[in-house]
């Protein structure tokens, strides 16, 4: 079962070309689906009372069309039938009736108290636990992006305040703008008259453990021009200074466009 919500894109959701930025689009597509377990359940609150939530592992985005300041969009979510250990879930952004943008994604559920994921085929399922659709997109997560060997040191994040959620962690469209912003340099945006512009065709994340507040992240990135396409396949890591944990690995396929 399908769930949906229409949506004006705000200016500041924008960047420098007025073109809606990935993370907002993430954050549209994140806003939809917990609409969707506010009014169909299970709830929030339902979750929190059994000591659960939804924890997502990774997900994928395609981009087809520009979306810009003052477009009205409709967002589409719906979720797969569970398998194993992952819940996945689905998400399109329409705009003047044609697909813009789609995502899919796989999400655990973790009970909080014991810290472990609890098995989709173990759970006492309420009438209302989910709702399922089977139609399923025509791409899937990337299950374990192979990072080259050979990444240079891009920089260090501190985990903000503003990147946080209620489990006091870097919140999961947060990794999204922190990505973003170790794809451009300097050079990229010299003036607004710029006369090329990257265009994001993919993105592919996987959560690999969690940030939390104050932590430092260390950036990795690796960037190569691909095949005859020359689009460019920018690879990034974060890891949690000191521990050295896995926090993420993204790649990223953009071109430039005039």
């Amino acid at each position: 079962m399908k769930y949906s919500n229409e949506y004006k894109v705000h200016y500041y959701y924008t960047d420098y070309n007025n073109i809606l930025k990935p993370s907002y689009a993430a954050r549209y597509m994140q806003e939809t689906a917990w609409y969707e377990l506010k009014n169909q359940g299970p709830t929030p609150e339902e979750l929190k009372e059994k000591n659960q939530a939804f924890i997502l592992t990774k997900i994928s985005f395609r981009y087809y069309e520009e979306i810009f300041e003052d477009d009205i969009i409709r967002v589409e979510t719906w979720a797969n039938p569970p398998k194993g250990l992952i819940f996945p879930r689905n998400y399109r952004i329409y705009k003047n009736n044609g697909t813009a943008a789609e995502a899919v994604s796989a999400w655990v559920l973790l009970d909080l108290k014991e810290k472990n994921i609890l098995r989709s085929d173990t759970i006492d399922v309420e009438e209302n636990f989910l709702r399922y659709d089977d139609e399923k997109l025509d791409f899937d997560v990337q299950k374990r992006i192979k990072m080259p060997e050979n990444m240079n040191v891009s920089g260090e994040y501190k985990v903000k305040y503003s990147d946080i959620d209620t489990y006091f962690h870097m919140n999961n469209v947060a990794y999204i703008d922190l990505i973003c912003d170790s794809l451009y340099t300097d050079e990229d945006i010299v003036s607004p008259d710029i006369s090329s512009k990257k265009k994001i065709l993919s993105l592919d994340l996987n959560y690999n453990g969690e940030a939390r507040f104050a932590q430092i992240i260390e950036m990795k990135k690796s960037a190569a021009l691909c095949g005859e396409t020359r689009n460019q396949e920018s690879f990034i890591q974060g890891r949690i200074k000191n521990s050295g944990q896995n926090c993420f690995d993204a790649k990223v396929v953009l071109t430039h466009t005039s």
